[in-house]
């Protein structure tokens, strides 16, 4: 039998809230999980659900073939990748889950080479709900033998993976999903007012949408969107501007191939707005229950799916 990923450890740099959520769900797959953050409270909840603490980058990497870089931003990318290289042993394959751009997984790969390490972008969509369930959509960048070394660890956090293309394939994947999904949720909120308007209720307009063409994700788990930017704000973190993150991050993929991308401009430069716009709508309603959420994939249920506990695809 050939050697995978499952016969070494595994290390994850970045236990936040998706980091801890995908280091979670190896753990409980069976994998051997070495955990570092620069907060020690992330560290020991992931200790205490089984997993082994590093005091260092570079402890773990002294120890751990296949590492899992969780960071926030292209410029952590960089610094943590520069430490993680400058102490990997050939042959470890790092694989980068954050939403960077497609360009800086390169750089890192081109460095990594001199050294012969291995980089994967590994894209993620889904959400620290699914992460935690093992469910998350992958979109792999790089080489076809590194990742099926590492197939264990993408069966341990994914349900649906895909092997795209190159290293940055994956990234130009999960930028592409994101252009999409944003876009439709910035039409999506003037949709929503232009129902108030006229005094058709969400709940209705969900139901109607999700048997009709208009059909799609967001919809189907709608009032999500508000519960994580609002839950994400109460933690401090500035969501009006993080969201539309990923549109500007596309726009500037798109200029690197001289691809204008006009519509995900206006989109990028209205989102912050339109976001404080339906906060200030959802704080002038009255007290409510919340939405009920899909027993497999934990995102919210719109109206029409309540009564089966789950979304027609997570049957």
């Amino acid at each position: 039998m050939n050697e995978t990923a499952r016969d070494h450890p595994v290390g994850v740099i970045g236990v936040g809230n998706m980091g801890g959520a995908v280091a979670a769900s190896m753990v409980r797959a069976g994998l051997d999980v070495i955990v570092y953050d620069v907060r020690p409270e992330a560290v020991e909840r992931l200790v205490e659900a089984g997993a082994r603490s590093a005091g260092s980058i570079e402890e773990l990497m002294a120890e751990a073939p296949v590492v899992s870089l969780v960071v926030v931003n292209d410029q952590q990318v960089r610094d943590v990748g520069r430490t993680m290289l400058d102490t990997a042993r050939p042959g470890t394959t790092i694989l980068v889950h954050s939403t960077v751009r497609p360009s800086t997984v390169v750089e890192l790969r081109d460095a990594a080479s001199e050294k012969n390490v291995e980089v994967l972008d590994v894209a993620v969509n889904g959400g620290n709900e699914k992460a935690s369930r093992g469910l998350l959509t992958l979109m792999i960048g790089g080489d076809e033998d590194a990742a099926l070394f590492c197939w264990p660890v993408f069966e341990a956090i994914g349900e649906h993976i895909f092997l795209v293309g190159p290293v940055g394939s994956g990234l130009v994947g999960k930028l592409v999903n994101n252009l999409i999904a944003i876009g439709s949720y910035a039409l999506q909120l003037e949709a929503m007012q232009l129902a108030h308007a006229y005094g058709v209720s969400e709940d209705m307009i969900t139901q109607v949408v999700a048997f009709s063409q208009g059909d799609n994700r967001g919809i189907r788990t709608w009032g999500r969107h508000d519960r994580k930017r609002r839950e994400r704000m109460a933690e401090g973190t500035v969501w009006y501007d993080r969201m539309g993150r990923d549109l500007y991050e596309a726009s500037i993929a798109a200029g690197l191939k001289e691809v204008p991308l006009p519509l995900t401009a206006i989109i990028a430069q209205s989102l912050p707005s339109k976001l404080r716009e339906r906060d200030r709508f959802l704080d002038s309603l009255p007290p409510s229950d919340p939405i009920p959420r899909c027993k497999v994939c934990d995102q919210e249920l719109a109206l029409a799916f309540r009564a089966e506990g789950t979304h027609p695809e997570c049957r």
